[in-house]
């Protein structure tokens, strides 16, 4: 089967990880799959260079691109291929996918609805879709439900499809101290860390003030952030002003994240809104006890709270400082092995990419 899978971008970010994680699968199974970027192509190149997936990037053209979908058109008309993909919602795309003639397509939304467009804009988007594709998949219960709720006519089909992970083997103490040196981290330090873009919504601001509460207390405490963006010159001054500055290493991105996940003791993460969020699960799989607030979001269909991780649905300081503690102390070891065998069985590699397959797969028998 030829797969195109047109991606909103080709950035670094957990929809982009995913999907990426989702054609390799594809490609171990006999498939070939290509990239067209409706932005220029980001770092996420490389990442498609290294598993031999053809990738193009075209820029938009246009308030909201309308400029660039009789371009689209074209391009999508010069490939020949089975099945489509199109990771993240965009309508003026939709529209532009009339020219493609495929047996199956799929929309992959990757993303939460409420505070993002007005509603009347994401039931427009649904009703395209429920025009354009032959299913709607979601890596969230919680996602999917809000989709729903928006518009209830594309029930038949929907499916939620978890992100896939392969589930790594235990990092060794040795592996440990070598991710730490190769990051520039001290080696016998309590590493607290989290990965992600520095913008409002993914509240690194607590991550700080969680970070200050905790160095009070145990100063062998060490907090390091992977990721960048527009809040990052706010969040260095912060951690300044909390007296913590000397306490926090910024990584800035990271193309390969299992040098991070090796070296911490504890991921901390934090987040207004989140479908389904990446960060947490990879570093539950690596065993890594994850301690975590999320006030709206997919993520308590993981992580069951003191049994296999702490999840609290508010940013609540010094709950999510004490917690951290806890886990420092020695006490999230257990947690941790409970948290990646949660992963294991919900995010299954395989199960995962066999149902994205499945979806795209033509029954003979309808023909």
């Amino acid at each position: 089967m030829r797969i195109l899978n047109v991606m909103q971008c080709t950035n670094l970010g957990g929809m982009e990880q995913a999907s990426l994680r989702q054609m390799v699968g594809l490609i171990e199974r006999g498939h070939t799959c290509r990239v067209l970027s409706l932005n220029s192509l980001g770092a996420l190149k490389a990442m498609l260079d290294s598993h031999g997936i053809p990738a193009e990037g075209m820029g938009y053209s246009g308030k909201g691109g309308w400029r660039s979908i009789y371009k689209l058109r074209r391009k999508l008309r010069e490939y020949e291929v089975d099945s489509l993909i199109m990771t993240g919602h965009n309508l003026l795309a939709m529209q532009a996918l009339g020219a493609v003639n495929v047996d199956r397509s799929m929309l992959a939304i990757h993303f939460h609805h409420e505070g993002v467009k007005p509603e009347w804009q994401w039931r427009l988007i649904y009703w395209m879709a429920c025009r354009r594709f032959d299913a709607i998949t979601f890596p969230s219960e919680y996602i999917r439900r809000e989709a729903l709720n928006i518009y209830p006519s594309l029930r038949a089909i929907s499916h939620v499809v978890r992100n896939p992970l392969r589930v790594p083997p235990l990092p060794s103490v040795d592996d440990r101290m070598s991710a730490r040196r190769d990051l520039g981290l001290p080696e016998r330090a309590k590493l607290v860390g989290n990965a992600g873009w520095l913008i409002k919504r993914k509240r690194f601001d607590v991550f700080l003030r969680v970070a200050q509460s905790v160095c009070a207390r145990t100063p062998e405490a060490y907090f390091v952030v992977a990721g960048d963006g527009e809040e990052r010159a706010d969040l260095v001054r912060l951690a300044s002003e909390l007296g913590i500055v000397d306490k926090v290493k910024w990584l800035g991105w990271q193309s390969e994240m299992s040098t991070l996940y090796k070296a911490l003791d504890v991921l901390l993460f934090n987040s207004d809104w989140d479908a389904f969020p990446t960060t947490p699960l990879e570093a539950m799989s690596y065993g890594l006890p994850v301690v975590a607030s999320l006030e709206h979001g997919g993520l308590d269909e993981v992580i069951l709270n003191e049994e296999n991780g702490y999840l609290y649905g508010s940013h609540d300081i010094e709950a999510l400082a004490s917690a951290v503690m806890t886990c420092i102390a020695g006490s999230g070891g257990q947690i941790g092995i409970r948290g990646r065998e949660r992963v294991r069985k919900l995010c299954d590699f395989d199960d995962c990419v066999n149902e994205i397959e499945n979806i795209l797969t033509v029954d003979e028998d309808m023909k």
